[in-house]
């Protein structure tokens, strides 16, 4: 192992010898960082984009795909069965310490255990660009930024007044996307329609390590609306209306190595948002309320599994409303201040009942009467911008929740730029995490449950050349964690959530993106993640299933004008197997090679190619579970 991840470290580093790169990533605006749009020259933190151009080259794959060739970010089971479980680990930390925003709200779903969002409801195709800030962002963002915030910004109106565009692809396992959506303005309005629709036969999600048991696939269907209306009513006043709603239904197997053709997951999830805003050249403010309804429904009439269970139904629905008015306003030349409140509502209803040879059985019913919290946030920050090239944030929150009452985290993110062309940055910052509604509520609640409380260390330099067209980032990053939730059973088999456990977690991160002559790009990262837990003074490794090191490595040509070819190596480093996991302790390492092809026909049309692990490799990234072997989807793009 230690010969491979030499290997993988030598191409990386080699690179930078023999190429030269293309990147303006010191330019870019981005929003998530502050609140507000600012260079990432102007800011300590560590932030990636993900823009137009990426994501209409990456067509036909999943959101998780697309996020998974990210650096520090792993998806666990990006590339299983559509519609399966996907645990999105940044910097090794669990799902439930990264923060999932759409256009900038919270969209935690409160009726999972862990507050986990499930981003098989957002279809690539209406996202506009996604910004990824990694460390500790509780500061600006509240609970559940722990290791990091992925914010999806969908797409809004066009500047024409009519822009139709079509996306439809076919693949393997007889999957077939489609998207189409008009945008444009008219006079004071912006708005936007988009409707997504995806059908696969799919195949078994539980993996038959016989091989002649002849499992059932596992199809997935789903329907995904997005619309959007802006108005301006003057040139200081503006409103803007957005709802998302997606619905799907996946089969499911009954567990790791276990065929089940009985068992099913409907799913919808369903977004409103207003937001009044206001903006002069020295300030912006905004009001946002967002309503947000999520629905679970799983059933199994386990008849094809056969044992003692023969039905069961579980129904889950999850609530959330949020209320936010923030701004920003320029103090003088360098100085900016970011200031908010914020009230988060959330409640969920959860059922159980099923059948088995013993008789009936009803779980004790949650109730969203009952089980709800709320949680109101005032928070400010003070960001110098460009004084004698230093720039600093210095941030500060104060929350007050309706169980575990009040907490309050901080920020510090000094950077210097060096010159033109290379800043160093240093981050230290704290954040939390709140109990989630089932933590509290359910049969194994614990009305007694602190917030999860962590501290983040980070310390990076990134430069690009003279041209900025080649570009490199180097992160380093710990994160400690205290009063961590765990579930415990005691000697007599009672179980409950606790505040227990440590946890330590570091490591780096290295990006670089090399221009290639005119036409050509070489786009890498490595990242390599060490953590452990401790528990009554006893240490122990537990970053299951997450790789202690991931290498992506992507080469974007252009042989002739509107001709894109793009192969792709991944390296995923072996990882730990769950506690309650089949097979070794250690999961093997594997990597991936794929390669797409696109071509640009008068600038409207675009026509793609894309082939997935073309050496068809068999690895689990979940054990007990298929990954996707050699694949192929092939489709058209149209923006009129």
């Amino acid at each position: 192992m230690k010969k491979k991840m030499l290997i993988v470290a030598a191409a990386f580093f080699s690179s930078h010898l023999y190429a030269q790169q293309d990147s303006t990533t010191m330019d870019e605006l981005v929003v998530t960082a502050t609140k507000n749009a600012i260079k990432q020259s102007q800011t300590g933190k560590v932030v990636s984009v993900i823009n137009q151009e990426t994501l209409q080259r990456n067509a036909g794959k999943t959101l998780t795909e697309i996020l998974n060739y990210q650096a520090g970010v792993f998806v666990n089971g990006a590339n299983n069965a559509l519609g399966s479980n996907q645990d999105y680990y940044i910097r090794g930390a669990a799902t439930s310490n990264t923060l999932i925003l759409l256009d900038g709200v919270p969209v935690a779903d409160p009726s999972y255990i862990n507050s986990y969002f499930d981003l098989n409801n957002i279809n690539p195709a209406q996202i506009e660009r996604i910004e990824i800030l990694k460390g500790a962002q509780s500061t600006l963002w509240g609970s559940d930024a722990v290791a990091g915030v992925i914010n999806i910004i969908t797409k809004k109106g066009a500047k024409s007044s009519f822009s139709p565009n079509l996306n439809v692809s076919y693949g393997s396992y007889e999957t077939f996307r489609a998207n189409a959506g008009l945008n444009g303005s008219l006079k004071n309005f912006t708005y936007n329609l988009q409707y997504g629709y995806t059908n696969s036969n799919g195949f078994s999600s539980a993996k038959d390590t016989v091989g002649n048991k002849n499992f059932e696939n596992d199809p997935f269907a789903q329907h995904n609306v997005q619309f959007n209306l802006g108005y301006r009513f003057n040139n200081k006043w503006s409103a803007r209306y957005t709802a998302n709603y997606g619905i799907y239904e996946a089969g499911l197997d009954a567990g790791a190595y276990t065929d089940d053709a009985d068992y099913i997951n409907k799913n919808s999830s369903f977004l409103n948002s207003v937001v009044l805003a206001y903006s002069t050249p020295k300030t912006a403010i905004q009001f946002v309320n967002t309503l947000i309804d999520t629905k679970r429904l799983l059933e199994d009439d386990s008849a094809s599994v056969g044992g003692f269970n023969k039905f069961a139904r579980a129904r889950y629905d999850g609530g959330s409303f949020v209320s936010e008015i923030f701004g920003n306003t320029k103090l003088n030349s360098f100085l900016n201040l970011v200031a908010g409140v914020q009230r988060v509502a959330h409640n969920t209803s959860q059922n159980y009942f099923s059948i088995s040879s013993f008789g009936p059985f009803t779980a004790i019913p949650i109730s969203k009467d009952s089980a709800k919290t709320t949680n109101y946030a005032a928070y400010a920050s003070l960001n110098v911008v460009g004084y004698k090239n230093f720039n600093v944030e210095a941030g500060l929150r104060f929350n007050n929740h309706s169980i575990y009452g009040n907490n309050v985290t901080w920020s510090l993110n000094p950077s210097y730029n060096i010159d033109d062309l290379t800043r160093v940055f240093i981050n230290l910052s704290s954040a939390y995490k709140v109990p989630s509604l089932y933590q509290l509520y359910s049969e194994y609640g614990n009305d007694k449950l602190k917030p999860e409380a962590s501290t983040n260390y980070e310390i990076g330099i990134q430069s690009v050349s003279n041209n900025k067209r080649n570009s490199i980032r180097l992160v380093a990053f710990k994160r400690d964690i205290k009063d961590l939730i765990v579930f415990f059973t005691d000697a007599n088999y009672n179980s409950q959530y606790i505040n227990r456990d440590e946890q330590h977690d570091y490591g780096f991160e290295v990006e670089n993106s090399i221009a290639i002559g005119k036409n050509a790009a070489w786009v890498s990262n490595f990242t390599y993640v060490e953590g452990e837990g401790k528990t009554n003074n006893v240490k122990a490794n537990n970053l299951f299933r997450r790789p202690n090191f991931t290498f992506n490595s992507t080469l974007t040509l252009e042989p002739v004008k509107g001709l894109t070819v793009m192969p792709n190596v991944r390296f995923v480093g072996t990882r730990l197997r769950g506690d309650f996991d089949p097979g070794p302790q250690v999961m093997p390492a594997y990597y991936t090679i794929d390669f797409s092809v696109g071509y640009l026909v008068a600038s409207k049309y675009r026509f793609f190619l894309d082939c997935r692990n073309i050496t068809d490799q068999q690895y689990e990234d979940i054990p007990g579970y298929n990954s996707r072997g050699a694949n192929v989807t092939m489709g058209i793009s149209v923006q009129l």
